[in-house]
């Protein structure tokens, strides 16, 4: 499975009205093409991969509707959506029975204008296509991938901080990241060829973790028989990571204190401090702001750690990035289960866009690898789908509309049932003609 950024076309005869579309399709992040006549526009369905099509009605020659109609017999796949300055029942009509799914009048606000292109592109910025190619270096900083604003505004955090030893704190739910984040402060930056050490805080031991942290020294305690350095040592010249710092008991955190004070640590059994030379990374899941009110996490501690801050986004904000991250997994795990060959259902993808992800990027690479495992040759299909996912609710993101605008469908579509019989439509809307006209009017 491989991913492209999805292309639209825009058709009006209007120059002005033109570059307004492209400018709010570039912010969004499509691809573009314009025509400025239906011949012009045949001419690039015919040589290009187009997603979605958006016209204007009224054109030189031919109109819109037109090739709204051309589109749908030859390129039943693209989307489409008319747009017109002169707005009639009529018109509407006709746009939604040659194949349109939206409608837009002139003049429209960008705002309105996205909001109708993302409903009509709503799966993802990208579409899925049978390949084997890599992810294109645009979505991809070290092992960290994606495209939404989120990882854009991610990567240019890590550019800024790469080059230089500012203690760092990365805060995010479970399963988001944190540890790809730290590598690839460190890995892209100047001190990539020295030391990347990682360690979680809540995985030491509590009466272990000063030692294995600092260091000690023979005869420190029963059972050092010989001197040894910690992992802030070890990683001299480079990082160290420190995962779940809420864990360190507060007795470490008085020690880390003074290592971010005086860049020296002192081994447990020793008078003696050393000069370190080392970036800190910290990272945590939990609310320190809490732990601080409750007591367990030094303040002084807290301002230390926290000389620039990095907040990781949940994947439920950052649905872009799904379709991205699945290839990613596919790929991974297609290798390791000899099944390099593996591919999913679109509508495999489109549950996995719908679900909200509590385990965030954790989760959906344990699921990914689940239905590679239990997939039948080379193909994921719904049978591999987790039953809890295929009947997920998703909950409500998009905006409510007005009563209005609710109103305004369901006459359209009404209308378009009846073939814009208004006696049938009222009939069916439990109002009379009269009130059915003034609503249409």
């Amino acid at each position: 499975m491989n991913l492209r950024k999805q292309n639209i076309l825009i058709v009006d005869d209007n120059y002005e009205m033109l570059n307004f579309m492209q400018r709010v399709i570039k912010v969004l992040n499509y691809n573009t093409y314009k025509a400025s006549s239906v011949s012009e526009a045949i001419d690039v369905l015919k040589h290009n991969t187009i997603d979605l099509l958006i016209t204007d009605i009224q054109m030189p020659e031919t109109d819109g509707i037109e090739l709204v109609k051309f589109a749908e017999e030859h390129f039943p796949k693209v989307s489409k959506l008319v747009i017109t300055g002169v707005p009639s029942i009529d018109n509407a009509l006709n746009s939604l029975k040659s194949g349109a799914l939206e409608y837009l009048i002139k003049p429209f606000t960008s705002d309105e204008f996205s909001k109708a292109i993302a409903g009509l592109l709503s799966k993802t910025k990208y579409s899925v296509i049978s390949d084997s190619s890599e992810i294109s270096d645009e979505y991809n900083f070290g092992e960290i991938i994606g495209h939404s604003q989120s990882f854009k505004d991610l990567i240019d955090i890590i550019k800024r901080v790469k080059d230089n030893k500012a203690t760092i704190l990365i805060e995010g739910e479970s399963g988001t990241g944190k540890e790809l984040i730290a590598k690839a402060i460190h890995y892209k930056g100047s001190f990539a060829k020295m030391p990347f050490i990682s360690v979680n805080c809540g995985g030491i031991p509590e009466n272990l973790m000063e030692s294995e942290l600092f260091g000690f020294v023979k005869g420190a305690f029963t059972g050092a028989a010989e001197s040894k350095i910690g992992y802030f040592q070890a990683a001299s010249g480079g990082t160290i990571f420190l995962d779940e710092i809420g864990n360190a008991p507060i007795s470490v955190q008085t020690r880390l204190l003074r290592v971010l004070q005086e860049k020296e640590i002192t081994r447990i059994g020793s008078t003696t401090p050393e000069k370190i030379d080392v970036r800190i990374i910290c990272a945590t899941n939990s609310n320190i702001n809490d732990m601080i009110a409750k007591g367990t996490f030094r303040e002084d501690l807290y301002y230390r750690i926290n000389v620039i801050k990095i907040d990781t986004t949940p994947l439920r904000e950052r649905k872009d990035d799904i379709a991205l991250l699945t290839q990613r997994f596919l790929k991974k795990y297609g290798i390791e289960y000899n099944k390099p060959q593996i591919t999913m259902d679109e509508k495999v993808l489109e549950i996995l866009m719908r679900y909200s992800w509590p385990g965030n990027i954790r989760e959906l690479e344990n699921i990914i690898q689940r239905m590679i495992i239990l997939s039948n040759g080379n193909n994921i299909s719904l049978q591999e789908v987790p039953e809890y996912l295929k009947y997920n609710i998703p909950k409500h993101e998009e905006p409510f509309k007005s009563l209005r605008e609710y109103e305004k469908e369901l006459i359209l579509k009404v209308l378009l049932a009846v073939d814009n019989n208004k006696t049938k439509a009222a009939k069916i809307l439990q109002i009379d003609r009269k009130t059915l006209n003034q609503k249409i009017a």
